[in-house]
């Protein structure tokens, strides 16, 4: 049907007439033309979605920085723990570990590889202790440590001994006991030990009742990421484990911490994005306002509503650009008050434009709404527009619309 209809057409056309498709025309140069016109006309407007701007990035640059070097200062502090494996997951229940398996353990198989082993959380006569049932050639009477114990903890012993209690609401419910105590080999004083756990032998705490099932993780060797990058993605997501361990837990563990302590910071980062966005509305609605006129004159001579926003977008930009650049370059030199010797966080140029853009944005969206609600009528006779308005809007001009 359409390609009969478009035959029709063509046989209606005079001999030798030529066919003219209309194509859309690039009103860009156009819109670009106007907003240069209107900055130079009025220079105050631009001037303070310019400095709004510039406030905005330079802040959020600062504040990003700020977060940045301080989160690596801290970390940078905690030494790796020494551990006899790469890594460690402890799950609540053999549901939750058998669901990892059967799931999310496929998509990482090529990653790593997985040894179970039972694990126990008990009260000792050297503190708290999670007992790692991966001991299979440890005597039945010996536990390892992954740590260091001091003299008083053994009350001078030469030869100590450690008893342990796997406790419940109740009290004791099972009593532990090893004659023999070692410290396990891989200590050194390059890594901090891992406090708090143990190795025994499996036999030891499988037939006691509530111990928790776990994975031991070795890392492929042949696998082209490093291991420092598989263990943070591992202990990120978490894979329904209740408890990871990997000689970087303490310092993932800190860098959340260190997050979370300097929150404010994004708070106020915000505060200054929406104060800013504010300032931006506040100046386009004024300059909205104070050219009705020659917008209806556009739009009765053909201009849409798609057109006079895109053209209110290219004015904010051409004052909003500029501030984003000089928001960096002063976010920078806020930065040289700061400690020296470490670089920029690339992060800190991302989100400062990020935020420059979304401050112009936001602050764009008012004013384009007043110009997607007016209509001609309204515009040449300078009568109210309406962020949400009905009907009876146009005609009246005094109520019915926000």
């Amino acid at each position: 049907m359409a390609g009969s209809s478009k035959a029709q057409d063509a046989a209606q056309l005079p001999a030798g007439a030529m066919e003219i498709k209309a194509e859309k025309a690039n009103l860009f140069p156009l819109y670009s033309l106007i907003a240069r016109r209107r900055i130079r006309y009025t220079p105050f407007f631009a001037v303070i979605v310019l400095i709004a701007v510039t406030i905005s990035v330079a802040v959020s640059f600062l504040v990003t920085t700020v977060i940045a070097r301080n989160v690596e200062s801290i970390t940078a502090r905690v030494e790796q723990g020494a551990l006899p494996f790469d890594g460690l997951m402890v799950f609540s229940s053999e549901g939750a570990l058998n669901s990892f398996l059967e799931g999310d353990y496929r998509q990482l198989s090529h990653k790593i590889n997985v040894t179970q082993v039972p694990c126990l959380k008990v009260e000792s006569t050297v503190g708290p202790l999670y007992l790692l049932g991966d001991g299979v050639d440890l005597p039945d009477d010996t536990i390892e440590l992954f740590f260091p114990i001091s003299p008083s903890q053994t009350k001078g012993e030469s030869n100590p001994q450690i008893i342990a209690w796997h406790m419940n609401e109740y009290g004791p419910l099972v009593e532990l006991q090893w004659q023999h105590v070692n410290v396990n080999s891989s200590q050194s004083e390059e890594h901090s030990p891992l406090y708090g756990w143990a190795s025994v032998n499996p036999s030891t705490i499988e037939n006691i009742p509530g111990f928790l099932p776990g994975v031991i993780l070795e890392v492929d060797e042949g696998f082209s990421t490093s291991k420092g990058t598989v263990l943070a993605e591992i202990e990120n997501k978490r894979y329904g484990a209740s408890i990871i361990v990997s000689p970087f837990s303490g310092q993932t563990s800190l860098e959340k911490a260190a997050k979370g302590a300097f929150s404010i910071m994004h708070v106020v980062s915000i505060l200054v994005l929406m104060a800013t966005a504010v300032a931006i509305t506040c100046v386009l609605i004024v300059a909205f306002l104070d050219r009705k006129r020659p917008l209806g004159i556009m739009r009765v001579l053909g201009g849409t509503t798609s057109d006079l926003a895109r053209m209110m977008f290219v004015e904010a930009a051409y004052m909003g650009i500029p501030g984003i650049i000089l928001g960096v370059f002063g976010g920078r030199y806020l930065t040289t008050f700061l400690e020296q010797g470490m670089t920029l966080p690339w992060s800190a140029y991302a989100v400062s434009i990020l935020i420059g853009s979304v401050t112009i944005i936001a602050g764009v969206l008012i004013p384009v709404r007043l110009i997607k609600n007016a209509n001609c009528h309204q515009l040449l006779n300078d009568r109210r527009v309406y962020l949400d308005s009905n009907p009876s809007c146009a005609s009246c001009g005094l109520c019915g619309g926000i």
